[in-house]
């Protein structure tokens, strides 16, 4: 009784784990990271590949056990008081179990934490060997690491003339080489999504929805900001600006700031029966969850999408606008499938993928309406025979765009599509694919040339000159 009694927090904290883990349905998210486990890579579009190389190694029934197992090791090594923190705080619980990019952020940082304390107390070789992979490790897991190697280079400017940080960068430097050499030769696609690929509407609403989100889920950092170290105060500063920005233009997401998990160990929690009544209360309110009348009448269940494991045909699938239902169905019955997106739908690891039904008949899922409805779900079907465009050979002369006519298909026409501020403001039928189209440039615009059959997509995108 003794050993629970001290270890209580422990206890909840591997509850929560094991919950989420084998009590959750897998996730859209988690099922299309594993899509990209298939083939190893240096990159991937969305995230650096880190999550991906650790799927690699598991199979669909036990895509989690990896993550379970890294995040079931750091709560048998965190102190009791540590967890208890960790668990007072309802943001934190987001991570626990499950196979996303943020669940390698978080312990990957908490690893260059550690290792960086032991380089700043002794400033020798070996540790500095140690915090430079640890970095490395960070960078391969996601972006947003950057805000905490940012943060200590803030907080800890003082430690600038160690010569050995200067060992620790250049080998993180050099560990990472190949990512950036890959985002080269995939002329920088994953910068290029996250800082201008992102259709969406700029909303002060959206920003202001998600610093309420981020108040109420992790008020803690707000009441103790003040006696924060400079670093923990940079990293905060650091979140809300990257982040705030991206709400306003409408493309945050609330998982985003556990960046914050790694300020928690600053925070002095008082030691009141009250504090540790609340993080009890938490764990309740948490468990919940797992509990699928109340994931749907919280509107959770969107995340899971079960009526993708429900498809059962023997022919060729394809998903339209949809690459985490791509995704889900490939996990669910381990048959490939693919992802047609139309310009303004953002694009997926699908877009640098090989399309596998070239030329083949497929049967189009879509929840937009398109064709018969299948069983009583919200998808419909499209049976068509579509081709992968994207490899299409053109250039500009001026506004003439000159392009291999004998490569598209018949019954493919060109569509000219214009954005502004991320919303669509039209799109026009201009001619057959075999046809140069007559482009109707539109000043203050985004405006994409793409060929299409029956509203069906090709994977191609051309952005006017």
């Amino acid at each position: 009784m003794e050993l629970l009694s001290n270890n209580k927090f422990r206890v909840l904290a591997v509850s929560l784990i094991i919950g989420n883990t084998f009590l959750l349905p897998i996730t859209a998210d988690e099922a299309y990271y594993f899509s990209w486990a298939e083939e190893l890579s240096w990159g991937y579009f969305d995230h650096p590949p880190l999550v991906a190389w650790l799927l690699h190694f598991t199979s669909a029934e036990f895509l989690r056990i990896p993550f379970f197992l890294v995040v079931l090791l750091f709560c048998f090594l965190a102190k009791e008081r540590l967890l208890q923190k960790f668990i007072f705080i309802p943001g934190a619980h987001l991570f626990l179990g499950v196979a996303l990019p943020d669940t390698l952020l978080v312990i990957s940082g908490f690893l260059v934490l550690h290792s960086f304390k032991k380089w700043a107390n002794s400033p020798v070789i070996i540790n500095a060997v140690i915090l430079g992979v640890c970095i490395a490790a960070l960078g391969y897991s996601k972006f947003h690491g950057i805000l905490l190697v940012i943060a200590l280079a803030v907080g800890y400017w003082n430690l600038r003339k160690q010569w050995t940080l200067y060992v620790s960068i250049g080998l993180a430097a050099a560990l990472l080489l190949p990512y950036f050499i890959w985002q080269y030769n995939h002329d920088w696609v994953s910068f290029k999504y996250h800082f201008s690929g992102r259709f969406a509407v700029l909303s002060i609403f959206s920003l202001l929805e998600f610093l309420a989100f981020a108040v109420v889920l992790w008020w803690p950092l707000v009441v103790f900001f003040p006696r924060l170290h400079l670093w923990s105060k940079t990293l905060i500063i650091g979140a809300f600006l990257l982040f705030g920005w991206g709400a306003f233009q409408g493309s945050a997401e609330v998982h985003w700031l556990l960046v914050f998990m790694w300020v928690i160990p600053s925070i002095k929690l008082p030691e009141k029966s009250s504090t540790r009544a609340i993080a009890f209360l938490l764990f309740i309110l948490h468990a919940v969850i797992w509990i699928p009348q109340v994931r749907e009448q919280l509107g959770l269940q969107v995340h899971f999408r079960e009526e993708i494991s429900k498809i059962a045909l023997d022919e060729n699938v394809v998903f339209l606008d949809a690459y985490q239902d791509a995704a889900l169905y490939e996990w669910a019955t381990g048959k490939e499938s693919y992802s047609f997106a139309h310009p303004g739908i953002r694009k997926s690891q699908y877009n640098l993928k090989r399309y596998p039904f070239d030329g083949e008949q497929v049967v189009v899922f879509n929840r937009m309406g398109m064709g018969l409805p299948y069983v009583d779900g919200p998808l419909f079907t499209v049976k068509e025979t579509l081709y992968d465009l994207s490899g299409l050979e053109y250039q500009w002369e001026g506004w003439t765009l000159r392009f291999a006519s004998e490569q598209v298909p018949k019954e493919y026409y060109w569509i000219l599509y214009s954005y502004r501020d991320g919303a669509q403001q039209s799109r026009e039928r201009l001619c057959p694919g075999s046809e140069i189209p007559n482009v109707h440039y539109r000043s203050g615009v985004e405006q994409f040339l793409t060929l299409e059959k029956n509203w069906l997509p090709s994977g191609l995108w051309i952005p006017l000159p």
